[in-house]
C-alpha cells in the first residue's frame, strides 16, 4: 500500500486506539500490559516516521506489506533480535485483533507472514574470566572506557538492560539501592549497589545533571539521543571484543545473559534469578514471583561478586608464577585492582560523599 493511501484514510486510527488502550489498562492497574503496549506503540510510530508515513494509520491501512516492512526494519535496520522483534509484533497483533473486534471490522489478518513465536535464544553469555579481563584492560580512550564501565556496571547490576541504565536518575538511588521500573515491562526492580557499582557511580555522577550517568545530554530522556548512544556502545563493545582477543562477541545484551549464566552456575534458584532480572512473561516463573525478600537477590549478586574477586586472585598467582608477560594485570579486584581501586574504608564511608554528588539539581 502506498504511503499516500495510508495518510489519506479518514477511518478509525489504529495508533489512537492503541494509545486509548494504554490509558485504559493503566486505569485498570494492568501496568505490565500497558507498558508492553506503550513500548510497541513507540517502536511502531518510530518506524512510520522513519519511513515517511504520516502519524495517522487506519486499521484498513495495516496490511501484510506494512507489517512485513516493519519486521524487516526491526531486524535489519534496528538490529534487534528475532525474539524482540516478535515481542513488538505480537503486541501490535493483540491490539489489532481487539480493535477490529470492538469496531466490528471484517478485515483479513495482516500478521500471518511475520514471525510471532519465541525462538530459542542463542548463547550470548561470557564467563566471569572475560568480565575480569575486560575490567582490567587499561589502554582505552574516554568513549571506550565509558562503554567498558557501562558493561561492567550492567553486569553487576543483575544484568541491567542498557536502556534502563541510560534512564537512571539520582532519585533512583536511595539507601544503597537502585530502584527503577524496567522500560520493557514496567516491572519495579531494586538492586543493591555493590562496591564496583559504587565506584563507577562515583566516577561519572555529576552535580550538573539529574541523570546518574552521562548517556543523556539533555534534561529528559530522548529516544534519538538514546539510539545514538546505543549504537556507540555496541560499536565500542565490538572493538573491545577484538582487543581482548576473545571468541565471544560483546554486545549490549551480553551483561544480562552473563549475569544469569553465572548465577545459574552458582546454583542460585531459577525463581530468584527470574525475579532479580525482572522477568514478567514466563508463566512458570510467575508462580514464584509474588514478593521475594531482597536478601535472596542480594545474595545472588554477592556470590557473583565474590566469585569474580576469587578468580582474579587466582589469575594473579598464576601470572606471578609464569615467566611469560601478559597484556593484562590479573590483580585482585579489591583492594589492589588497578582501575576500580577504592579501599574498603573509603567504600564504607562513601555514602556521605555520594549523597553530595547525587543531590538532584533543582
Amino acid at each position: 500500500m502506498k504511503k499516500s493511501t495510508i495518510c489519506k484514510s479518514k477511518k478509525a486510527d489504529f495508533l489512537s486506539f492503541m494509545q486509548n488502550q494504554i490509558q485504559e489498562k493503566k486505569m485498570r492497574n494492568k501496568i505490565k500490559t500497558s507498558a508492553n503496549y506503550q513500548s510497541s506503540l513507540r517502536s511502531f510510530t518510530h518506524f512510520l516516521q522513519t519511513k515517511g508515513y504520516c502519524r495517522s494509520v487506519s486499521f484498513e491501512s495495516i496490511t501484510e506489506e506494512l507489517i512485513a516492512s516493519y519486521e524487516t526494519y526491526l531486524q535489519h535496520e534496528r538490529g534487534i533480535t528475532k525474539n524482540s522483534s516478535s515481542f513488538y509484533i505480537r503486541t501490535l497483533h493483540a491490539a489489532y485483533k481487539k480493535g477490529i473486534a470492538m469496531l466490528n471490522l471484517k478485515l483479513r489478518d495482516p500478521f500471518g507472514n511475520v514471525y510471532t513465536g519465541v525462538d530459542k535464544t542463542r548463547k550470548r553469555a561470557v564467563n566471569i574470566d572475560v568480565i575480569i579481563k575486560l575490567m582490567q584492560y587499561k589502554e582505552l580512550n574516554k568513549s571506550m572506557e565509558f562503554s567498558r564501565d557501562t558493561f561492567v556496571f550492567c553486569f553487576f547490576a543483575q544484568g541491567m538492560p542498557f536502556i534502563d541504565f541510560a534512564k537512571l536518575k539520582k532519585e533512583n538511588l536511595q539507601n544503597g539501592r537502585l530502584s527503577y521500573y524496567r522500560s520493557k515491562t514496567g516491572r519495579l526492580l531494586s538492586v543493591k549497589v555493590d562496591r564496583i557499582m559504587r565506584t563507577i557511580i562515583n566516577k561519572y555522577a555529576s552535580p550538573q545533571s539529574d541523570f546518574l550517568f552521562p548517556v543523556m545530554k539533555t534534561t529528559e530522556f530522548r529516544q534519538s539521543v538514546y539510539d545514538s548512544a546505543l549504537r556507540t556502545y555496541n560499536l565500542n563493545l565490538k572493538k573491545l571484543s577484538e582487543l581482548l582477543g576473545e571468541k565471544a562477541t560483546l554486545t549490549s545484551y551480553v551483561p544480562r545473559h552473563s549475569w544469569a549464566s553465572e548465577a545459574l552456575k552458582l546454583h542460585i534458584p531459577m525463581h530468584v534469578i527470574s525475579e532479580s532480572m525482572g522477568h514478567s512473561n514466563e508463566k512458570t516463573t510467575s508462580i514464584y514471583l509474588t514478593s521475594l525478600d531482597h536478601r535472596n537477590i542480594d545474595a545472588a549478586t554477592r556470590k557473583i561478586f565474590e566469585t569474580a574477586n576469587r578468580r582474579s586472585k587466582i589469575k594473579k598467582r598464576i601470572r606471578q608464577s609464569s615467566t611469560k608477560t601478559s597484556t593484562f594485570s590479573y590483580s585482585a579486584i579489591y583492594p589492589q585492582y588497578y582501575y576500580y581501586s577504592i579501599s574498603m574504608q573509603e567504600v564504607d564511608k562513601s555514602d556521605a560523599n555520594v549523597d553530595k554528588i547525587l543531590k538532584p539539581t533543582k
